[in-house]
């Protein structure tokens, strides 16, 4: 179950209600299939696909996990423990998902996104290769930090298609 409306990829309405560990009832508001980023030991990235997944929005800034739920669906996954570390894997023995004990709960191992700022040269080339004086903050409503033109700056692309024989 999650409070993260953004991590489904298929969702439906159903209303209802789930008891947590503290013996606590709060409701659920729908359900469907999340896709999860799961990093293994190694480093891998693994996407998971897990089905009938609660939307709980007052669950707070967490997603509860059950491990040995993904197991018991019967998609040849078996989980593995060693100390203070639990796995899940597949038949052929590929890890898909490692957490680590964090208090008394696993915490899932996630894949997380991150973002980075564009250089000038992406920009260029995600807007179709416009001129320098046209690729200017003030020609786009919302657009309000392009990159400045480096210094000596070309477009390789941009060369290529001007040059004659």
């Amino acid at each position: 179950m999650t409070n993260n409306l953004d991590l489904f990829i298929n969702f439906e309405t159903v209303k209802g209600t789930v008891k947590l560990g503290d013996d606590s009832v709060i409701e659920t508001c729908g359900r469907g299939t999340v896709v999860i980023l799961a990093k293994t030991s190694i480093g891998h990235v693994s996407s998971i696909y897990l089905e009938r997944v609660l939307w709980v929005p007052r669950l707070r800034s967490c997603s509860l996990l059950s491990w040995r739920a993904i197991v018991s669906l019967g998609k040849g996954l078996s989980l593995a423990s060693s100390g203070k570390v639990k796995y899940i894997f597949r038949e052929n023995k590929t890890q898909v998902i490692w957490g680590k004990l964090d208090g008394q709960d696993y915490v899932m191992q996630e894949e997380k996104e991150s973002a980075k700022k564009m250089t000038y040269q992406q920009w260029h080339e995600a807007l179709g290769h416009p001129s320098p004086d046209y690729l200017k903050c003030n020609n786009y409503s919302d657009a309000t930090t392009l990159p400045k033109v480096p210094k000596d700056w070309q477009c390789e692309t941009c060369l290529t298609s001007k040059s004659t024989k």
